[in-house]
């Protein structure tokens, strides 16, 4: 029989309404009671401790860099009641008040201010600070037994590796003669023995060659600051290189760039002093700056000859003139008119005026009662 369909529940069916009651939970009944669960208490783990071991794969030199390099990241081992020297001046004299000639090393430990020197501690106290390089030179190592020879040998090869580095630093801005390079070496305190040391190395790498160095010199004065062979020549002298380095020097200066330089330079330069001084006064002027820039006289004379025939302007001289006049006119208006005349007169003559242009401006100048 079909099932007959319900239509929509009255309001007053709804508190009638039958349901089926809920199924009561069973609980099941577990004779043996659960054990607690155990939770695990991590165990604090031990510090880690960097060991220094040998790569096989590193050749001996590699490795002790390696051992170095982890010495920067390590901290000391043991406490030093010292204040470790940060400076070469402060590790130089700590050496010479510990006064400390071999033992055994305690301690290794990078300096603050300088990664790349270390200071080695002999029986717990301060010994000596090394470089890098001789750090790994000598294969170093904490427990290793040094005598005063070997000492001493330590600090000889530091002593020259400091200054090769310090040189090398140097030379790294730009090309350097033997005696800059020496001059530098002296103001950074080493020792003249030690100077002799670096500098073979330096010239044996060559790091440190006058010849090149004048060459590259000159080259640049020839072409960057416009100077003479013979200003050239001077500043190779002053810089310490031979006569002969410096004619090999000389001989890269070219003769027609010499002339371009030249007239360039006589040509700014005389048409400045043009403009408040007289045509005779600015010959002689140039004349003289180019003999200061360096430039051989046979030059000199040519370029003059030439720019005084090409830059004759009676005019402009006698602006120039003029203004001259009217100062010296103003400066010893107290004095009669004759004596200023006079006193002018001599006064323009020595600036180079010729006499004829010097009387033409007083007239010019008396007609117009300036």
């Amino acid at each position: 029989m079909p099932e007959k369909k319900r239509g929509p529940m009255k309001l007053s069916e709804i508190g009638n309404s039958k349901r089926s009651p809920a199924k009561p939970a069973v609980t099941k009944y577990n004779p043996t009671p659960a054990a607690p669960e155990k939770t695990k208490t991590p165990r604090p783990k031990a510090p880690s401790k960097k060991v220094v071991q040998a790569d096989d794969s590193l050749n001996p030199a590699q490795d002790l860099l390696a051992k170095a390099q982890l010495l920067r990241a390590q901290k000391p081992s043991m406490e030093v009641d010292f204040e470790a020297p940060d400076t070469l001046e402060q590790e130089r004299q700590a050496a010479v008040d510990a006064d400390i000639q071999s033992g055994t090393i305690t301690l290794i430990e990078v300096q603050k201010k300088n990664k790349k020197r270390f200071n080695i501690y002999l029986n717990d106290q301060f010994a000596f600070g090394i470089s890098e390089n001789t750090l790994v030179k000598f294969a170093l190592h904490k427990g290793q037994e040094l005598d005063r020879d070997f000492v001493k040998d330590i600090k000889e090869v530091d002593k020259a590796d400091y200054a090769y580095q310090i040189a090398v630093r140097y030379l790294s801005h730009q090309l350097r003669s033997e005696k800059e390079v020496r001059d530098k070496l002296k103001e950074e305190a080493i020792e003249p023995a030690v100077i002799e040391t670096a500098i073979e190395k330096l010239q044996k790498v060559k790091l440190i060659d006058d010849t090149v160095y004048g060459q590259s010199y000159t080259r640049a004065a020839m072409n960057i600051n416009k100077k003479g062979p013979k200003m050239i020549e001077r500043e190779l002298k002053n810089k310490g290189l031979n006569d002969e380095e410096i004619s090999q020097s000389i001989a890269e200066y070219d003769q027609e760039i010499m002339n371009e330089n030249a007239l360039d330079i006589a040509e700014k330069y005389f048409q400045k002093q043009l403009r408040k001084a007289s045509h005779r006064n600015a010959i002689q002027k140039t004349k003289q700056y180019l003999v200061q820039k360096g430039y051989d006289s046979d030059v000199i004379q040519e370029l003059m000859r030439q720019l005084s025939a090409d830059n004759e302007d009676e005019d402009q001289e006698m602006a120039v003139l003029m203004k001259d006049l009217e100062k010296y006119m103003r400066r010893y208006q107290k004095l009669k008119v004759k004596d200023r005349t006079f006193k002018v007169k001599g006064m323009l003559y020595n600036k180079g005026y010729s006499s004829e242009l010097i009387n033409q401006a007083i007239e010019t100048f008396e007609e117009n009662d300036y």
